[in-house]
């Protein structure tokens, strides 16, 4: 009797976690507008001058980004030196100055910036515009009072 009270409970247990691992599979599916903002980017300042390049990339299901070349003027040896805690005296290049976003809709969301240039740290916003196009919002306190930077799809 305890041997088929233990074979059953041994099949429910090994299908409730058959069931759960669906559950995550499904939950970390990206849309593909989510998708879209995966990838390797120029960024364009303001002025519609090229800045710097950075790749975002995925872990554990959230946005993560660093800079993969300097922007002009900037030397691979350059550090975050107007940057403090772990930023403090990183080299820019390599740098991982987007952190922690996850997805919202089809939005990246609550995660933080790093501006090398300054050494503030902001929080974020980022959502892809078609395939090749991405924007990033920066701002300290409420959405309202940030900036927004268009980034290209490096091929």
């Amino acid at each position: 009797m305890k041997t088929i009270r233990h074979k059953c409970l041994s099949a429910f247990a090994l299908a409730l976690l058959a069931l759960l691992s669906v559950a995550a599979a499904r939950a970390q599916q990206l849309s593909p507008k989510l998708q879209n903002a995966i990838g390797h980017w120029q960024i364009v300042n303001s002025d519609g001058t090229p800045g710097g390049q950075a790749e975002t990339y995925l872990v554990d299901g959230k946005l993560f980004g660093r800079v993969t070349q300097a922007r002009p003027g900037r030397t691979p040896r350059d550090v975050c030196d107007k940057c403090s805690g772990e930023y403090k005296n990183q080299l820019i290049l390599g740098m991982v100055f987007l952190r922690n976003f996850h997805a919202d809709g089809d939005d990246w969301v609550d995660g933080t910036v790093v501006d090398p240039e300054n050494g503030k740290q902001y929080k974020g916003k980022i959502w892809a515009v078609g395939k090749d196009n991405l924007h990033m919002h920066g701002y300290i306190g409420i959405s309202l009072l940030g900036r927004t930077e268009s980034w290209v799809r490096i091929p």
